[in-house]
């Protein structure tokens, strides 16, 4: 699977720039959910199979087609990615216990805005270009009834790390949105039908970084800039997408 250009070492001071506070939330989220699948996984232990309203899931790999929409966060100079239709395919692979390894490609249909820096404010826009953004992220997904279901429902947690690109060059600002780190998370939950099949819907926070080029920050003829801080010159942004999607088992 192909998932951007290949990544230079200032994309790897990226990642370590995530701000402290939301990798802590991410670690510490994992940790308690990984946690709370395993009581849970004990708490089956003697309970009377014909009245216990959890049942095996014998499926250890499924492929996923999902659809949905994906609500871009504005940034500073509203350049970055709007809001649009998203589709992705997933792949998940029973690790033990709660865990499953999820692998996956997504691809947002968007639209940005066009701003030459160089122009008055008033003649700045220079209209709305369509752009594909694609992501690719592997992760850890959790199971919080572990390898079974409760009454045919699955909730599940999941975080992963990737990569996101539009592959396009540079417009007539010098804005390019380029390859960047991406940081998938979020909960779930799977309905399990018959013969191994299921439906799952998804709601997923895509993090990722917003960064602008030096000409954002020069001031025009009319002696306005389009950002006036420098402190805007990157910033991180929550993109939650809901998707919905059906599931089938493979390598049975």
């Amino acid at each position: 699977m192909i998932f951007a250009s290949p990544l230079l070492p200032h994309d790897v001071v990226t990642l370590l720039s995530l701000p402290h506070s939301i990798t802590s939330r991410l670690l510490t989220t994992a940790t308690a959910l990984l946690c709370t699948a395993s009581v849970l996984q004990a708490q089956l232990v003697g309970t009377e199979p014909s009245r216990s309203p959890f049942r095996d899931v014998p499926t250890t790999q499924q492929l996923t087609l999902s659809g949905g929409w994906l609500s871009a966060t504005k940034d500073a100079a509203r350049v970055g990615p709007k809001a649009g239709p998203l589709i992705s395919l997933r792949h998940d692979i029973h690790l033990g216990g709660p865990a499953w390894l999820t692998t996956r490609y997504s691809t947002l249909f968007s639209e940005r805005r066009v701003i030459d820096p160089g122009l008055p404010a008033a003649e700045r826009f220079q209209g709305m270009q369509k752009v594909t953004h694609h992501i690719g992220d592997i992760g850890l997904t959790l199971a919080l009834t572990g390898k079974k279901s409760w009454r045919g429902v699955i909730p599940t947690f999941g975080t992963a790390i990737g990569v996101t690109s539009d592959f396009a060059s540079r417009d007539i600002g010098g804005y390019r949105f380029g390859t960047k780190f991406a940081f998938p998370f979020g909960p779930g939950v799977r309905i399990v039908l018959r013969n191994g099949y299921s439906m799952r819907v998804d709601l997923t926070n895509n993090l990722y970084q917003i960064q602008y080029p030096s000409t954002f920050f020069t001031a025009a003829s009319d002696s306005t800039s389009v950002l006036d801080d420098s402190r805007l010159r990157s910033s991180w942004r929550s993109n939650w997408g809901l998707t919905a999607g059906f599931s089938m088992p493979i390598f049975r």
